[in-house]
Formats: structure tokens, sequence, C-alpha cells
């Protein structure tokens, strides 16, 4: 009875708790019901603007672990990720990159040297995964990145996917491509020489999405040997209105390239085709 109760007690409040969430995350009038509250991190969505076409699929989930549950693994996806400016003869698509974060409520580690030492660690710790992206422009080349591989620790140790402050060392390797004749013309590698940053924000109904991805460091190539490189990319996204529940977002977005001295800057529209919404699928 003494275990029983305080679990059954636990049990009732989380149940108020998340009824007290779906309350937040659904509207209601004399239409009916309305969602409130979206997922930025689970769609299948389109983009038009300034920069062109667009599609992308993204996914993400937690991993819980019965025998320790105060460990989760936070895991995001997002493939098949392009954008085509017909008019200007530009095209950029990634076919993966993905974000795995582990987080647990006290992380540490223990120093086994003389009387071993617990130490707690103010951050979590994770990686960063890119493979096969495509940059190809009206030029004689184009730029294809082999994979682009990172260790981070996020700061900002939460167990939900709505905040992220990460950085560590990345490596990466890309080329380029004649267009014609097909054939390599220069390999850059960066052999963990570069530091990579992310910051992201997501309101609690995930109608605003701010994110921002820097790398920089030194790039070695074939023809000029070591030399400084550095890439950002950012965007903000603002969910404006819904369609039977589905999203129509503005979105701004800014991107530099040291290699190609170029920064542009977007705005458009993403329409979300299929995305979940349900508020009980919570992403704590």
């Amino acid at each position: 009875m003494g275990t029983t109760t305080p679990t059954l007690i636990a049990l009732i409040v989380a149940a108020q708790v998340a009824t007290a969430h779906a309350e937040n995350c659904t509207g209601v009038s004399s239409a009916g019901k309305f969602a409130l509250c979206f997922d930025p991190g689970n769609r299948i969505s389109v983009t038009a603007g300034s920069d062109g076409f667009g599609a992308a699929v993204a996914m993400r989930h937690i991993m819980h672990f019965d025998d320790e549950p105060d460990l989760v693994w936070k895991l995001e996806h997002v493939a098949l990720d392009a954008t085509h400016a017909g008019f200007s003869d530009r095209f950029t698509g990634a076919i993966y990159r993905g974000y795995f974060m582990r987080h647990a409520r006290d992380g540490h580690i223990v120093l086994p040297l003389g009387v071993p030492k617990k130490v707690f660690l103010p951050f979590d710790v994770g990686a960063y995964a890119e493979v096969g992206t495509v940059t190809w422009r009206d030029l004689p080349t184009t730029r294809i990145g082999i994979v682009n591989l990172g260790g981070m620790v996020d700061f900002a140790r939460t167990r939900t996917f709505r905040r992220r402050l990460a950085f560590g060392p990345s490596a990466r390797w890309d080329v380029d491509v004649m267009q014609s004749p097909r054939q390599i013309t220069e390999h850059f590698v960066a052999p963990f020489s570069t530091a990579m940053a992310n910051l992201r924000f997501e309101s609690a109904n995930g109608r605003l999405v701010g994110d921002l991805r820097a790398e920089a460091g030194l790039v070695w190539s074939t023809l000029n040997g070591w030399e400084p490189g550095a890439r950002a990319e950012a965007f903000l996204e603002r969910i404006m209105l819904a369609i039977n529940d589905r999203p129509i977002s503005l979105v701004l977005g800014a991107r530099y390239e040291s290699d190609t001295g170029e920064a542009i800057a977007r705005v458009g529209a993403r329409i979300v085709l299929f995305d979940r919404h349900d508020p009980r699928v919570s992403l704590d």
C-alpha cells in the first residue's frame, strides 16, 4: 500500500498535466476543434521563395530506456532537403543531416585515479552528421559534400528539442566536380580542423522557430593547401495561418560561404503537407 499510493498519485498528476497541455493546444469554435500547437521537427513540407522552390522531410523522436529513466537520446533527422531556382540555374540539397544528443539528468564522469571522484557535467554530449550535399550554381564546377561530422556539447541541457546551444569540433570532405567534362577538379578536407556551433530556439507551441549553424576553421585543398574557411546559415520561421490544421509559415533566412564570398538572403513561404500536431505526443 505504501508504494502503490504514491504511484497512483504520480499517475493522476501526470494525466492532469497532459490534459492541461492538450487543452492549451486545442482551440474550440462554433465550427469545431482545431490545432494550436505544431511540431516543426515532424513534417513533410514544400517551400517557395526568393531562392526557388524546395521540399524537405523532417522527423525527430526521443529514445527512452527502462533501466535508466533519467537518460534519453534526442534524435533529429532531415532527409531530401533540396531547393532549386530555375530562373538563376541554382540548386542546393542534402540527402541527410541529423543531430544525435544524449541528455542525462545527472550527467557526469568518473575519475578513477586515486580516490574515485564523480564530476558532474554542465552540458549534454552528442554528434552532428551530414551526408550527400550538393551546391550547383551557374559555374563550371559543382560542389559536392561527401560527409560532414561533428562532436558537440550542448549547454542548453534540456530534455526537449526546444533549445540547443551546442559547440564542437567538426570534420568534412568536399569535392568540386567539373560539369563538362565530368571530372573531380579539387578536394577540400578538414580533419577536425574546424569548429561548429548551432543555436536553436522553438516556442512551446511550435509556431516560432529560429536556427543558426556556423562552421569555421582551417581547410586543406589539393590546389591551395591550408586556408581559412567559414560558412553559416540561419533562418527564422513563423507560422502565419493553418488550413485544415496544416500550417503555412513565413521563412526568413540567410547563408554565407567564404569559398565563394557569397552571401544570400531569402524570404519565402513554407507549406506543410503533413505534420504531427497532436499535443499528447509530447516533445518533452
